[in-house]
């Protein structure tokens, strides 16, 4: 177990390392665009991503998921879920070309049908990938796939940099999506060391099969409510305001990207090896300490700095984003705290639960947005942020205990860290209107100060709180000296 405690430790060093690095280029991606291109261009490309997207996780089918889930993974099943996945992903291009025309008259505009025909090639891209990256997961290829995301993110940055200055508008978003499928699809290829013979009867996939099925209904249903909000804002409200809600949506998404998804390429191999055992349920906690306290708590101390954070970010002519994005935000910490249930309906094989459990949830979430847009983009925000609180909740008092995992250490695992940056929150927000005055980068030091303050008091003054923090820099130093005595 050492062996495979070591592999997971620097794994998670080099992961994070990448993310980081993948996360800095993003930032300058959206820093410096925001500058080169209007709301409405952003708009009119999130008009066909909000619809079209969902073919990601169709042409996917969840066979990425099931192959990293599965304990053994013969080189004929590996093929087979290759050619699987290309075929989905061909069928799945095709029905996107077909969307054009109706999608652009859905929301009355005829640039949205050439973008729709662009970018129907990326599914198939995609879907071609997917074995590639299973394949470099389950050799814990960490290293190699940092470099994949990385790579790929540089190249599509300087194209859409380079197509931004010439004047090309939206279609440097376009490329920027083309050209981010095209590199990542290449480099993961050469990373996974491994291609697909042809398809052959002896790879039996059809348990795969009903895994992937209902991880990927979980993704599709989550994807579709998590865009139904720009399909609403774009038809009701246009390209303009949809692309100020479409900046803000998109940033509040990076933390989670940043942090918890990429988690889960060392997490998930681990958890399917100790499922069954009896560290499990410790390493599920000790996830979920780490998960509130460092994604939730980035989650609400970025609410606390939303409008000299956003203004940094975005620069002037950006509307209600800083308010928008506050909103998301708090939302955010809910699902921060529920990210770490997805490992567990995997681990365990449980996927069809999770399907249900997302089915409810975010049934009722689209619901709140229907409602939500009588009151603007304002009031779509916040019935996203009451989705996903409701979402958590279903998950933690429904599903868990139906999983046979403890609800109430990880409810202490989550809440204990999560209100110590509660705490930071309202008083980054009681001395926000003295600062007003000040210039955005400015007001962003002193609302962080803020912060820091709060939480350094937390943790020297409360006991509990002080080895949740002491908790996390040990395993911080084990990550840094790729140390894998114990296991997180």
């Amino acid at each position: 177990m050492t062996s495979l405690a070591t592999r997971t430790v620097r794994g998670a060093a080099v992961t994070l390392v990448g993310q980081w690095l993948r996360f800095a280029v993003q930032l300058a991606s959206i820093v410096v665009l925001a500058r080169l291109l209007l709301p409405a261009d952003y708009g009119l490309v999130s008009m066909v991503t909000a619809v079209a997207g969902v073919a990601m996780f169709l042409s996917d089918f969840g066979l990425s998921t099931a192959s990293i889930q599965a304990r053994t993974l013969d080189q004929f099943q590996r093929s087979n879920l290759f050619w699987l996945n290309a075929a989905l992903g061909t069928l799945l291009a095709l029905g996107v070309l077909a969307l054009a025309a109706p999608l652009a008259a859905l929301y009355g505009h005829p640039e949205v049908e050439r973008v729709t025909q662009v970018l129907a090639g990326t599914y198939l891209l995609n879907a071609l990938g997917a074995q590639f990256r299973a394949h470099a997961v389950r050799a814990m290829r960490f290293r190699a796939l940092a470099a994949v995301d990385v790579i790929s993110q540089v190249a599509a940055f300087g194209v859409a940099l380079g197509l931004a200055l010439s004047g090309a508008g939206y279609w440097a978003l376009v490329g920027q999506m083309v050209t981010l499928s095209v590199v990542t699809l290449v480099a993961v290829v050469v990373a996974a060391r491994w291609w697909p013979g042809l398809p052959n009867r002896r790879g039996d996939v059809r348990a795969m099969l009903g895994i992937g099925a209902s991880w990927m209904g979980t993704q599709v249903v989550t994807y579709a409510s998590t865009n139904v909000d720009s399909i609403i804002i774009g038809s009701v409200a246009g390209a303009g305001p949809l692309g100020v809600y479409d900046r803000a949506y998109q940033i509040f998404r990076m933390p989670l990207l940043q942090i918890a998804a990429p988690m889960t390429r060392v997490a998930m191999p681990v958890l399917s090896r100790l499922n069954g055992t009896d560290r499990f349920e410790p390493y599920v906690r000790r996830a979920q300490t780490l998960l509130s306290s460092v994604l939730g708590g980035a989650f609400l101390v970025a609410a606390g700095a939303a409008e000299p954070l956003m203004a940094i970010v975005l620069g002037p002519g950006w509307g209600e984003s800083s308010t928008i994005f506050r909103v998301l935000a708090i939302g955010g910490a809910f699902q921060a705290i529920a990210y770490v249930y997805s490992w567990v309906f995997l681990a365990r094989g449980r996927t069809g639960l999770q399907l249900r459990c997302t089915l409810v949830a975010r049934a009722a979430m689209i619901g709140l947005m229907l409602l939500g847009i009588a009151w603007g983009v304002i009031g779509v925000a916040w019935a996203v942020t009451a989705g996903l609180a409701l979402s958590w909740a279903i998950m933690t008092f429904w599903a868990m205990p139906r999983l046979d995992v403890a609800v109430t250490p990880l409810l202490l695992a989550a809440f204990r860290p999560l209100l110590v940056f509660v705490a930071a929150l309202g008083a980054m927000l009681a001395v926000e209107p003295l600062v007003t005055e000040m210039a955005a980068a400015a007001r962003l030091g002193v609302l962080l100060g803020v912060a820091v303050v709060v939480v350094a008091l937390a943790v020297a003054l409360v006991r509990p709180v002080r080895a949740d923090a002491l908790e996390i820099l040990h395993t911080v130093r084990r990550v840094r000296r790729g140390d894998g005595a114990t296991t997180p």
